[in-house]
C-alpha cells in the first residue's frame, strides 16, 4: 500500500486522501497518513512520514500541502525518515484564523510542538517559501533543535519587497475579487498557477501531483484560512516589519544551503546572498532556469544539491 493512513471519520478527508495515494503510487512512494494533537490553536496536525534514518523536517509554502513533497521521498527516504506536516489551516490539519495567532511565533511555535509529540530533539530542517521563513525562524529562535538546514526556492523573511500582484491581495475588494479569482478548482487550473508563480516548464509533473491541492480547496476552513495568512503578511508597501529575518541571521551557526533558481517568482538568488554572507556556515547554490519550487522542475539538479547537502 503506498499510502497508510489512520482512520479519519470526516467524510471531508476522504478524497484528500485518495488523491495523496494516488500521488504516492505515482512516484512509487511507501508514505504513512497520521495525526498529532498539538496545543491549541494548532489543534490537530495532519503529516506525511516515511523512510528510515535520521529525522527530516519538511515544511511546505504558503498555498500548498505536505504533498509538494512526495516527488522527493525516493532520493530522502533511503537516508532519513522524513515528516512532512500540513501547515495549520492547510491540507487536513485544523484550521486556523492568523489574524488572531499571527505567523512569526506561532510558525516556530507549533513546530517546535510538533517535534516534542513525535519525540524529536533535533533534527535536519527543508523548507520552501514560507516554510523556508519557518525554518529560518526555527534556526533563529529553536537553534537547538536544528542540526541541518536547506533551504529550496526563494524563502520570504530576507526581504520586504514582494512581487506587484501579490500587494493587490492587500487591497479593499481588490483582493478579496483576486483571491477568489485565484481559487484552483481543477488541474489545468492548478497548472497554470503553477507555470505563472511555481515553476518555468510543469512538463515532469503528472496530473496526480496536482489532485492533492485541488481537493484540499474544497476542505472546510482552508480558504479563510490561507486568506488571513496573506492578509498578516504585508500589506501593498510590502511584506511586514515582523518578517524581516535579516538583523537575526548572524546568529544561525548550523550549516545552511540555499538552493535557488535563477528564475524565482519571487526574488531572485542575489536578494539571498547577502544573508548568505551573515548566517555562520552557509552556502548559494543558484540554478540556472529553475523556479520558486525548483526540485519539482525537469531533471534532478534540485534534489541532487539539496540531498548531496542534507547528507553530508
Amino acid at each position: 500500500m503506498p499510502l497508510d493512513h489512520a482512520a479519519d471519520p470526516s467524510t471531508e478527508a476522504e478524497p484528500f486522501l485518495d488523491a495523496l495515494a494516488d500521488l504516492c503510487d505515482h512516484y512509487d512512494a511507501t508514505a504513512e497518513s497520521s495525526y498529532v494533537t498539538l496545543p491549541d490553536p494548532a489543534s490537530k496536525v495532519h503529516y506525511l512520514t516515511a523512510g528510515e534514518g535520521p529525522p527530516l523536517l519538511l515544511l511546505h509554502g504558503l498555498g500548498s500541502t505536505a504533498h509538494v513533497w512526495v516527488p522527493l521521498f525516493d532520493a530522502l527516504t533511503d537516508r532519513f525518515t522524513v515528516y512532512a506536516p500540513d501547515r495549520p489551516g492547510r491540507g487536513l490539519s485544523t484550521a486556523v484564523d492568523y489574524h488572531e495567532t499571527g505567523f512569526r511565533e506561532f510558525g516556530v511555535e507549533y513546530v517546535a510542538d510538533f517535534l516534542d509529540a513525535l519525540g524529536i530533539e533535533e533534527t535536519a530542517v527543508m523548507g520552501n517559501s514560507l516554510g523556508g521563513f519557518q525554518s529560518l525562524a526555527l534556526a533563529v529562535d529553536r537553534p537547538e533543535r536544528v542540526r541541518r538546514l536547506c533551504i529550496v526556492g526563494a524563502p520570504a523573511g530576507l526581504s520586504r519587497s514582494i512581487p506587484h500582484l501579490f500587494r493587490l491581495f492587500d487591497l479593499p475588494v481588490v483582493g478579496d475579487l483576486l483571491f477568489d479569482l485565484f481559487a484552483v478548482e481543477t488541474v489545468a487550473d492548478a497548472r497554470r498557477q503553477y507555470r505563472r508563480i511555481n515553476v518555468e516548464d510543469d512538463s515532469a509533473l503528472p496530473d496526480a501531483y496536482f489532485e492533492p491541492g485541488v481537493v484540499a480547496e474544497g476542505l472546510p476552513g482552508q480558504r479563510e484560512s490561507l486568506r488571513s495568512l496573506m492578509e498578516t503578511l504585508g500589506s501593498f508597501r510590502g511584506m511586514a516589519p515582523e518578517f524581516d529575518l535579516r538583523g537575526d541571521l548572524d546568529s544561525v551557526e548550523v550549516p545552511a544551503r540555499f538552493v535557488w533558481g535563477t528564475d524565482d517568482y519571487f526574488w531572485e538568488p542575489e536578494v539571498g546572498r547577502p544573508a548568505v554572507e551573515r548566517m555562520g556556515d552557509a552556502e548559494l547554490v543558484e540554478l540556472r532556469d529553475h523556479g520558486h519550487m525548483p526540485w519539482l522542475e525537469p531533471g534532478d539538479d534540485a534534489e541532487r544539491a539539496a540531498v548531496e547537502f542534507l547528507t553530508e
